[in-house]
C-alpha cells in the first residue's frame, strides 16, 4: 500500500489550514509530523508527499521514512501524474487530493483516489472532544532540529581531528 499525497492540497483542504496564521512552513512540518507518526505505527505503508516548488527548510526530514518530493518548475499535480505513470503496480497506490483533475487522472491510470478528509480520518482521526495538541508536535520538531545540529557539530569535530 502506498499513499501519494498532494501536500499543499491537504493543508489547504483540511483542519491544518486553521493554523494558516502560522507560516506555510509550519503547516508543512505539522503535516509531515502527522504522517511520520502514522508511518511509525504502519511501517509497511509507503508515503510520498509532493509539494509545489522547491525545498526550503526541509533538510531536517532527509533521513525520515517519508519521501518528500518538490515539483520544482511544474505543478504538484503534474509531478504526481509523472510519478504515477512511472509506477508499475498502480492499483496499490492511493492518491490523496481534493483536486478533481487529479482524481480523474488517478482513476484513468488505475489507482485509487482519496479525498483529503477520508485520508485524514485514516492517518489522524480527530475526536471532536479532544483538541489538537500542537505542543507535542512542536517538541518533536525541536528534537529533530537538535539532533541535526548535534550531528553537524560532531561531524565537524571528527573532520578536524582526522586532519
Amino acid at each position: 500500500m502506498e499513499y501519494l499525497i498532494d501536500g499543499l492540497n491537504v493543508i489547504k483542504s483540511s483542519f491544518i489550514k486553521k493554523y494558516g496564521k502560522k507560516t506555510i512552513e509550519f503547516n508543512k512540518e505539522f503535516l509531515i509530523d502527522i504522517l511520520e507518526k502514522y508511518k511509525r505505527k504502519h511501517p509497511s505503508i509507503e508515503i510520498t508527499v509532493v509539494f509545489d516548488g522547491g525545498p526550503s527548510s526541509f533538510d531536517i526530514y532527509r533521513e525520515k521514512r517519508i519521501k518528500i518530493v518538490f515539483s520544482q518548475d511544474i505543478t504538484a499535480d503534474e509531478k504526481i501524474r509523472e510519478i504515477l505513470e512511472k509506477k508499475k503496480s498502480r492499483s496499490s497506490i492511493s492518491v490523496v487530493s481534493d483536486d478533481r483533475e487529479v482524481q480523474e487522472f488517478t482513476k484513468i491510470l488505475g489507482s485509487k483516489s482519496l479525498k483529503v478528509s477520508e485520508f485524514l480520518d485514516i492517518v489522524y482521526p480527530l475526536d471532536k472532544k479532544q483538541p489538537i495538541n500542537l505542543t507535542k508536535d512542536l517538541e518533536y520538531k525541536s528534537k529533530l532540529k537538535i539532533e541535526k545540529e548535534l550531528k553537524n557539530f560532531y561531524e565537524k569535530k571528527i573532520k578536524k581531528i582526522k586532519k
